[in-house]
């Protein structure tokens, strides 16, 4: 599973845009203009989304398309479930279910018509997912800076622990991304706190504070799934000795000090 796939679980809006893009395929491949280039349109001709979509089906031709009417349905019917059983869609204004009748063409322009509903309500939070993502580049180039500088007191990884840390949580989101163990809310939980986790994570830093985070989700995972989650904590556990090994050294603390909790998280 790569990087991208995992951002898309860890982002219902995302995962829901990739929908529309499989989906957007489908309509081109059939000879019928792609949802996001009609929204793109719509905007710059200054017509509302459905005033827009009723002047365009009346020049489009749906014989294509409709060859491949049971794939359109799997689709709309996905869009659907994952618009419906989201709780991270519920904030937002979406469309009424479409209207099926007899008639396949009918039924092909309305399951047009609500994804395109559906792709332009979401468009704020795809939006919000880009800003945040650049925010976090922002803001990690200038906390760079300061270290370079010597600003500030800071804790500073070794190149082997920093390398080790980031080959534990590309196995963390792969393992979370792949167990059956986790419910998809509770996954993209932890995926999300990886993702922030790895993308914070430098030679030098202020605190530690985002992996001790991590020792709370794996005495949770304890909890509910026992010995199935020892894969899971034990990388965490090892995340954990990592970060008390850099702030004993960082605190002058002699270099054999083990930290007597993770000491007692290894007795069985």
């Amino acid at each position: 599973m790569t990087n991208s796939d995992l951002k898309e679980i860890s982002n219902p809006a995302l995962q829901l845009d990739k929908l529309v893009r499989k989906f957007d395929k489908l309509l081109n491949d059939s000879g019928v203009v792609p949802i996001r280039q009609l929204l793109s349109v719509s905007k710059k001709v200054n017509q509302t989304p459905l005033d827009y979509l009723t002047e365009a089906f009346k020049k489009m031709s749906f014989a294509k398309l409709q060859q491949k009417y049971p794939e359109v349905v799997e689709l709309v019917a996905e869009v659907i479930a994952n618009v419906e059983e989201e709780s991270y869609f519920n904030h937002i204004q979406l469309p009424s279910l479409p209207e099926i009748g007899h008639d396949n063409t009918d039924n092909l322009k309305e399951f047009i018509q609500y994804v395109a509903f559906v792709r332009e309500a979401i468009q704020p939070l795809i939006d919000d997912e880009v800003g945040s993502n650049k925010r976090n580049e922002f803001l990690s180039a200038v906390d760079n800076k300061k270290k370079i500088l010597d600003k500030g007191f800071f804790y500073e990884f070794t190149d082997g622990d920093l390398a080790r840390i980031q080959q534990i949580l590309n196995e963390l989101r792969g393992q979370i991304g792949e167990s059956e163990l986790f419910q998809e809310d509770h996954r993209r939980r932890l995926l999300r706190r990886l993702e922030a986790l790895q993308s914070e994570i430098h030679k030098k830093m202020s605190d530690v504070d985002r992996i001790w985070g991590l020792v709370g989700d794996a005495g949770v995972a304890i909890g509910k799934f026992g010995k199935d989650a020892k894969p899971f904590v034990d990388r965490i556990r090892e995340l954990s000795q990592i970060a008390w090994r850099t702030q004993a050294r960082a605190e002058e603390l002699p270099s054999s000090s083990v930290n007597p909790l993770l000491e007692s998280s290894d007795d069985d």
